[in-house]
């Protein structure tokens, strides 16, 4: 598996998306267009912080059969907006 293409190509695809509701599924979507990922095999809640009151930071598990997308996302509770603040490919 190519880990650094797919990194870029994520990255890349990630930054011209814009904002979007719900991230997980956009991610999962991206994920499934590279072959070497395989199938979708679940998705797990690794971590769940609040950073303040209007703002939490949750780590998932995005599984895959040849890989696992680890994805910190930061959501704001007012607009329900998220933003990825950094990912690791394992």
């Amino acid at each position: 598996m190519n880990t650094k293409r797919i990194k870029l190509e994520l990255t890349v695809k990630l930054l011209n998306s814009g904002m979007r509701q719900n991230l997980l599924s956009f991610i999962q979507e991206l994920m499934l267009g590279f072959k070497e990922a395989g199938n979708f095999l679940g998705l797990s809640l690794k971590d769940n912080a609040m950073l303040n009151p209007s703002h939490i930071k949750q780590t998932y598990a995005i599984q895959f059969e040849n890989c696992t997308l680890d994805v910190d996302l930061v959501s704001n509770a007012a607009t329900q907006n998220q933003y990825v603040q950094g990912f690791q490919l394992r």
